[in-house]
C-alpha cells in the first residue's frame, strides 16, 4: 500500500485531474486520494447512517484490511515523539479506567480507543508511509461538501417544515437504540439556542454547532489553498457564511486570528515567521500591559466586541463563566490526577449538558478530567506535532498549520475540538496533504 501515495505512482498518472473544467477524473487519483475524497463526499451518508461514533474505527479497519490483503502484513516505522506521547496519554486514560472500573466515570474504554488511539494510529500510519495527498482533489471534494451543506441549509430554511426534525438515524432504526445523541438523531439545526439574523442556529451534518463551525473553518482554510482565484473565493465565502450560521462565538473570534497568522506565514516567509510572530506578541504585550493608554484602548475595544458577540446568544456567556468558575474550583481539589467524571449541573435550572468540567478542552477535558499528569502528556503530543509539521514543512500547504492554531485557539472555550470521535479527522487530512514534488528552498532540507 506504500505505492498508494508514493511519488512514482503519481508520475504514472495523468496530470489532467479535471474533465470539462470541473469534474474530477477519478482514474487520475491515487488510491489514497480516492479514499479521502470519497469519505468527504459521503459525510451526509455517515450522518444519516448514524455512524459518526464508529467512523474512525471503521476507516482504520478498512485500510488495515487493504494493507493485509495487498502485502500480508502492516509495516510501521519507529514511532515519532507525537505518536509516543499520544500513546502514553491513551495508556494513562486506560489505566484510570481499569483501576477505577467499578466507579462512575465519564471516560469510557471505547471513547479512549476512538478519540485517542485511532487518531494516533492514523498519524503513525501517515508518517510511516510518508503519505502525500495532492491539494487539488481534496479541495474538489471539500467544494462538493460545501455545496451539500448549502443545499441542506436551503431546504431546512425555505422548504422543509421545522416540525420534520428530529428524525431517527438508520442506526437507531436498526438497533432500536435512541439514547446516544451521536448515533440516533438527525437534527440539522438547534432551536433552543436562538438564531442569527433570523436564521436558525445550524449544525447540519455535524451533530453539534461547535464542531460544524470548526469543520467550516477547515473548509475555509482549504479554500485559501486553491489556485483558481474565483473558485477559492467562492468556497471561502461559503465557508464564512456557514461559520456565521453556526453561531459559535469561539470560531467567530479564532478564525480571523488564524487568517492573520496565515497572512504572516505567506507574506513574510516561513523561515522568519516564528521570529515575527513572537516579536509581535512581545511588542503587543509591552504596549498593552505597560502603557495605560493602550491598555484602556484594548480593554474598551475587547469589551465592545464581547458585548456585540454575546448579544447573539444572550445568557450563554453567564452560564459558561459559571461552568468555568466551578470547574476551576474542582481542578484545585485534585490537580495531579483529575476527576473520573464530570461534575453536576451548575445549578438547578441548568441544562443536562451544562455541567462542571465541560465546555473547554483545557479546563474540562484535560485539567479537570485528566489532571496535570494527563495534561502534560497531551501537551507534549500537541506541541511536538507542531514541531514535526514544521520540521517536515517542505511541500506542505499552510492548511495544516492554520488548522493547528484554530484547534488551539478554540480549545479554551470548546470541548468538541477534542471530545468527538471525528474531531481529529480534519487535522489528519491536513497533515497528509503534501506536494508530491516538493521544491526545496535554498538552505531548507526535507526532514
Amino acid at each position: 500500500m506504500a505505492q498508494m501515495y508514493h511519488t512514482k505512482s503519481l508520475r504514472r498518472r495523468s496530470n489532467k485531474l479535471f474533465a470539462n473544467g470541473f469534474w474530477l477524473r477519478w482514474q487520475a487519483l491515487t488510491v489514497g486520494e480516492r479514499f479521502v475524497c470519497a469519505n468527504i463526499i459521503l459525510i451526509p451518508v455517515w450522518w444519516v447512517a448514524g455512524l459518526y461514533d464508529y467512523l474512525p474505527i471503521l476507516l482504520l479497519l478498512s485500510v488495515g484490511l487493504y494493507e493485509w490483503r495487498q502485502q500480508g502484513k502492516i509495516q510501521l516505522t519507529r514511532p515519532s515523539l507525537p505518536v509516543i506521547a499520544a500513546i502514553a496519554f491513551g495508556i494513562y486514560q486506560l489505566a484510570r479506567v481499569a483501576i477505577f472500573y467499578h466507579e462512575p466515570r465519564t471516560i469510557k474504554f471505547f471513547d479512549v480507543v476512538s478519540v485517542v488511539f485511532c487518531p494516533t494510529i492514523w498519524l503513525w500510519y501517515i508518517q510511516s508511509k510518508n503519505i502525500r495527498l495532492r491539494m487539488e482533489p481534496i479541495a474538489w471534494a471539500c467544494t462538493i461538501n460545501v455545496l451539500q451543506m448549502l443545499g441542506l441549509w436551503f431546504l431546512i430554511q425555505f422548504v422543509l417544515p421545522a416540525s420534520l426534525f428530529p428524525l431517527p438515524t438508520i442506526y437507531a432504526l436498526v438497533t432500536g437504540v435512541t439514547s446516544k445523541a451521536l448515533a440516533s438523531i438527525l437534527s440539522p439545526f438547534r432551536t433552543i439556542d436562538g438564531n442569527v439574523a433570523g436564521f436558525c442556529r445550524c449544525q447540519l451534518f455535524f451533530i453539534f454547532p461547535s464542531f460544524f463551525a470548526l469543520f467550516a473553518g477547515f473548509l475555509g482554510l482549504v479554500a485559501l489553498e486553491i489556485k483558481s482565484r474565483l473558485w477559492s473565493w467562492l468556497v471561502f465565502g461559503a465557508s464564512v457564511f456557514l461559520i456565521v450560521l453556526s453561531a459559535t462565538r469561539a470560531v467567530w473570534v479564532a478564525f480571523p486570528l488564524v487568517l492573520g497568522l496565515r497572512y504572516l506565514f505567506s507574506n513574510y516567509g516561513r523561515r522568519w515567521v516564528p521570529a515575527v510572530v513572537f516579536g509581535l506578541i512581545a511588542a503587543g504585550s509591552f504596549l498593552i500591559f505597560s502603557l495605560p493608554v493602550f491598555t484602556e484602548l484594548v480593554l474598551n475595544n475587547f469589551t465592545d466586541l464581547a458585548d456585540t458577540v454575546n448579544k447573539v446568544r444572550e445568557g450563554s456567556t453567564d452560564t459558561r463563566l459559571e461552568i468555568y468558575r466551578q470547574t476551576w474550583l474542582g481542578i484545585q481539589e485534585n490537580p495531579l490526577w483529575g476527576h473520573l467524571t464530570t461534575g453536576p449541573t451548575i445549578n438547578a435550572y441548568a441544562q443536562d449538558y451544562e455541567v462542571v468540567g465541560s465546555h473547554s478542552v483545557i479546563l474540562g477535558n484535560l485539567l479537570y478530567l485528566n489532571g496535570m499528569v494527563g495534561t502534560g502528556l497531551f501537551l507534549t503530543f500537541w506541541f511536538s506535532l507542531l514541531y514535526w509539521m514544521y520540521k517536515t514543512r517542505a511541500g506542505r500547504p499552510l492548511l495544516c498549520f492554520g488548522l493547528w492554531f484554530l484547534y488551539t485557539f478554540v480549545a479554551f472555550t470548546m470541548d468538541t475540538a477534542y471530545g468527538m470521535s471525528i474531531s481529529s479527522l480534519p487535522i489528519l487530512v491536513s497533515i497528509a496533504i503534501r506536494n508530491p514534488h516538493p521544491k526545496f528552498a535554498q538552505g531548507v532540507r526535507h526532514a
